[in-house]
């Protein structure tokens, strides 16, 4: 039986007794008997949330052009399961290209999945989690492993502030979500919705219709088809940077989340004015794309969107809808979502550094790509 050694990995951390941890297990979402047991391992958990499953990082796979992999490990008693993307990167400095390799959690809010328990109270788990993380990452010669940590759980907490200096914590700013269990029955909208909601939400249901379509349903294919083209037309229109843009092949693998998966549309009589994406797992629902045209803007559809994707992911017995932040922090994106009457929560991601003199160099890079930018943006 191996032992926890936080203390060896991590920098002269101290006073941890060593602990009982099983062996490491890497899961590849290509492999069917992998994906099951993914699966398995995140529906028996205390927080299933869709981010974690191998169906979602197959997808999200298709943004960066990477490896989807889940990693298991920390001790008897506490263990942890991180969904990551092995990303092949590649620079050019001073005339000479850079080549190498990193992991990051999928683009979304995942980060760290206990197997164990929702909020672990033995900061000693998730410690031992992340030294076997580390020996795994320098075992295959990657720079640094990224955990975007999940807002909705309060991952940052799981981390003392020296550690958080260790670990290079960043922080981004702030994310809301919408309480479910917190609705107005009598008018049918999340309670707490601030005035200038409500009547655009009036407005909106008094001339647009509608529609809903699952990753189960027979025509899934076509309307991946019919959003992915409204949506690539509204970040030509706002003169969208690439981050948010996404190849269609994203689109497809998301259906394969089949009840997980909601798209809804609005319809002004037999004009589409709008359309979003929605998760959900089986606590949390998220707030994933959206886009509206011309039509949808003056009819109020996105707020539509989203109080109607509240309704259909309470529906689904859901306790938050998470909408996400702004572009940058205090922008009006953020304020529009937090009108919604939202709980703010703060979003951060964790960086473990498996090779820092790489990390260091990497960082000097004219525009480095994220995580390695000066600022941590």
């Amino acid at each position: 039986m191996q032992a926890c050694t936080i203390a060896d990995s991590f920098g002269g951390l101290t006073g941890f007794a060593n602990m009982p941890k099983t062996s490491l297990e890497m899961l590849a979402a290509a492999i069917p008997e992998d994906a099951e047991r993914w699966s398995a391992l995140v529906s028996r958990s205390p927080t299933p949330d869709v981010y974690y499953l191998p169906a979602y990082a197959n997808a999200a796979s298709e943004i960066e052009h990477a490896e989807p992999v889940a990693i298991v490990a920390g001790t008897d008693s506490s263990k942890f399961l991180a969904p990551l993307l092995l990303r092949r990167m590649s620079a050019v400095m001073n005339n000479s290209r850079i080549d190498w390799t990193d992991a990051s959690s999928p683009y979304g809010y995942g980060g760290l999945l206990s197997l164990s328990s929702s909020h672990p109270t033995d900061p000693r788990g998730p410690r031992c989690f992340l030294d076997d993380l580390r020996s795994w990452c320098s075992d295959r010669d990657l720079v640094c492993c990224v955990l975007r940590l999940h807002p909705l759980l309060q991952q940052e907490e799981w981390f003392a502030p020296e550690e958080q200096k260790v670990l290079r914590m960043r922080f981004r700013g702030t994310t809301t979500a919408i309480d479910l269990e917190n609705w107005d029955d009598a008018r049918d909208w999340p309670g707490g919705m601030q005035k200038d909601r409500r009547s655009e939400l009036n407005v909106a249901r008094r001339s647009l219709r509608v529609t809903w379509t699952s990753g189960e349903d027979q025509d899934a294919e076509l309307n991946l088809n019919r959003f992915a083209e409204l949506y690539e037309q509204a970040m030509e229109a706002r003169h969208a940077d690439s981050f948010y843009r996404f190849p269609s092949s994203y689109f497809s693998r998301l259906a394969l989340l089949g009840r997980h998966f909601g798209i809804a549309f609005a319809w002004l009589d037999d004009q589409l004015a709008g359309a979003s994406i929605f998760l959900a797992g089986r606590d949390y629902a998220h707030y994933h794309l959206a886009c509206t045209n011309e039509i949808g803007m003056k009819h109020k559809a996105a707020t539509l969107l989203i109080v109607e994707g509240a309704r259909w992911a309470r529906n689904q017995g859901c306790k938050l809808l998470h909408l996400g932040g702004g572009l940058n922090p205090g922008d009006s994106l953020e304020f529009f979502k937090f009108s919604f009457g939202s709980r703010l929560y703060r979003y951060a991601y964790l960086i473990i550094v498996a090779d820092p003199e790489r990390f260091e160099q990497l960082s000097k890079i004219p525009n480095a790509p994220w995580p390695y930018r000066s600022n941590g943006t």
